[in-house]
């Protein structure tokens, strides 16, 4: 009886193993290449966090869009990444934070081959406002993309692309010109390093440019036509190149990224 009992508990136990063995194993979503076309956000010079949150908030109370993953980055370059990205979120949204308040378009590759691998995403969107703007454009012709998600949609806010107010002589609000083709008359050197390399800037991209215009021809803190000297340097290869001018009480250049109607109307239309 013990030798009958002894036989059974082995095939029992056999059986078993070959149903562990043949069950159809269930992927983490994370390895299957389910995950959405992710929207990454980058703040100006001084900012953090705080610049992208509204925005981002803003975006979320429409249905399908979520902020999944937030990095950090040190003054080293060290990386950080918290939060949890659901493979359902239709329109995830990714904070960028540079901790020193400076972003630097050298450190966008590592974190977007870090989402490569780790979500399988082919694609992405970009959001930057000022000097995070210039920090994307930076990337879009001078970086080496062939291992990087490709940039679909690139929102570009109060960039200043051709300088600032106050920045020089070349930078003030009248002398700045652009003909018909959007090439300015002036170019600071940032912008000459821009157009050295325009020819770069990926093909198939929509571009949205937005700035404001308090009613003196700048935002305040960047004139108007350097914001649309962007257009002189994507245009040839942009799939599409926007402008949208906000000419209200929130025009000026910080409370663009401030709960701004206007603003996030025009984000989720672009965006959705």
């Amino acid at each position: 009886m013990k030798k009958i009992i002894a036989v059974l508990s082995l095939i029992a136990i056999a059986l078993g193993m070959l149903l562990i063995a043949t069950k159809p194993r269930v992927l983490d979503k994370k390895s299957t290449g389910n995950y959405q076309t992710p929207t990454l956000f980058v703040h100006g010079y001084g900012g953090g966090y705080g610049s992208e949150k509204n925005m981002i908030s803003d975006l979320s109370q429409h249905a399908g869009f979520r902020q999944v993953l937030r990095y950090n980055i040190d003054r080293n370059g060290n990386i950080s990444s918290s939060g949890h990205w659901q493979a359902d979120v239709k329109h995830p949204l990714i904070a960028m934070v540079f901790n020193d308040g400076r972003p630097n378009d050298k450190y966008l590759s590592p974190i977007l081959s870090r989402i490569k691998k780790d979500y399988k995403i082919k694609a992405f969107n970009a959001v930057g406002h000022s000097g995070g703007a210039t920090a994307w454009v930076n990337w879009a012709v001078t970086a080496d993309k062939e291992e990087m998600p490709e940039l679909q949609r690139l929102v570009t806010i109060a960039g200043p692309f051709n300088g600032f107010m106050g920045m020089s002589e070349k930078t003030d609000v009248a002398t700045i010109k652009l003909d018909s083709d959007g090439k300015p008359d002036t170019m600071i050197g940032a912008y000459k390093h821009l157009n050295d390399n325009k020819d770069n800037f990926p093909k198939n991209i929509d571009v949205l440019n937005i700035f404001g215009d308090t009613g003196k021809g700048s935002d305040c803190v960047v004139p108007v036509n350097s914001v649309r000297s962007l257009r002189y340097i994507v245009e040839q290869n942009a799939k599409s190149y926007t402008e949208q001018e906000v000419k209200n009480s929130k025009s000026q250049h910080s409370k663009l990224h401030q709960h701004n109607p206007l603003v996030n109307q025009v984000l989720y239309n672009f965006l959705k």
